[in-house]
């Protein structure tokens, strides 16, 4: 769904057309005046914060490969098959051998990044404690500081019960409701999380990652509300129906526009109303520097029946109409 090279640049390629305003010369011309931009559809970010505590390295299964073994072959397996839909990154916690998680990645946020995905997942070991807390903190703020509109996501993949709530008075401590909430948190800035479980073991557990994944508002449909995998296979199946539900439904205009409530939103020629509901239609992402859409436009757009989406600028004065 990529637009004619234009005036826009970057993500929202335009098609320079000849606009019906009676816009003169000057620094606005190439941006308004009714002038129809083509629209260039912009991959989501997943970045996945991966479990590495020293429980990962349990044989599960009737192979006996290992939680970590699965986990990570999973992970490289899809990750290889969407590097050109899907911009991942990759945040293990701990960083150390106990309770320690550190700011930023160990594979930034970009695109076709399998490769060094894999390098990075070949060079690590599971050991540790599961600071899941304060790694679901460190994973959103990294993601809520790239300045790009791609949708955010966290994929949170580990075996179990959260721990280090106070290192000093003991490694093991639960640290149950401080997850739940940093997820929560990750939510209300605009950053969803997916939960994932593997081979988890015990009802405290359990009740914890379902009450995290919604929180951390994309729960599975039914009971748990976290997705319980058990092998790689599971693993992959999981991961590959989650890229689907995040496929992009998000377009990038390239600026701000001229007058941001002087906007209209086609898909192949239908108009499309704005909707700051959510419901069905369209709205502005971060910044107004692209839309989004929403209920059965987004169905539409994730099938590919929608070729052609564009957004006519219209200038301050010159009313779309």
């Amino acid at each position: 769904m990529s637009g004619d090279a234009g005036p826009m640049g970057g993500g929202g390629s335009g098609a320079g057309g000849t606009g019906s305003g009676n816009l003169g010369p000057g620094p606005d011309a190439p941006v308004c005046g009714m002038t129809t931009f083509g629209l260039d559809k912009i991959p989501p970010d997943l970045l996945v914060v991966l479990d590495k505590s020293g429980s990962m390295n349990q044989a599960v299964g009737t192979q006996q490969t290992s939680k970590w073994d699965d986990m990570t072959a999973a992970i490289n397996q899809v990750v290889g098959q969407t590097e050109t839909t899907i911009r991942w990154g990759l945040k293990y916690f701990p960083n150390d051998e106990v309770c320690t998680v550190t700011d930023g990645t160990s594979v930034p946020i970009a695109a076709m990044n399998a490769a060094m995905i894999g390098t990075s997942i070949q060079a690590t070991t599971a050991a540790g404690r599961t600071p899941t807390r304060v790694a679901v903190q460190s994973g959103a703020s990294y993601l809520a500081s790239l300045a790009e509109p791609n949708p955010k996501y966290i994929l949170l993949a580990t075996d179990g019960q959260p721990n280090c709530l106070d290192p000093g008075a003991g490694m093991s401590t639960p640290d149950e409701a401080g997850s739940i909430q940093a997820v929560a948190a990750a939510a209300a800035m605009g950053i969803p999380t997916f939960v994932i479980g593997i081979a988890t073991t015990g009802d405290v557990a359990d009740l914890t990652l379902s009450q995290m994944a919604t929180a951390g508002m994309r729960p599975r449909t039914g009971d748990p509300k976290y997705y319980p995998v058990s092998n790689k296979d599971d693993l992959v199946a999981t991961l590959t129906m989650i890229g689907g539900q995040i496929a992009s439904c998000t377009f990038g205009l390239g600026s701000r526009p001229p007058d941001p409530t002087n906007i209209a939103v086609t898909a192949d020629g239908a108009r499309i109303m704005k909707d700051s509901s959510h419901s069905n239609g369209w709205d502005y992402g971060t910044g107004q520097t692209s839309i989004q859409l929403f209920g059965t436009w987004c169905d539409k757009a994730k099938a590919g029946t929608i070729k052609d989406v564009k957004a006519i600028f219209g200038c301050p004065g010159v009313v779309i109409p």
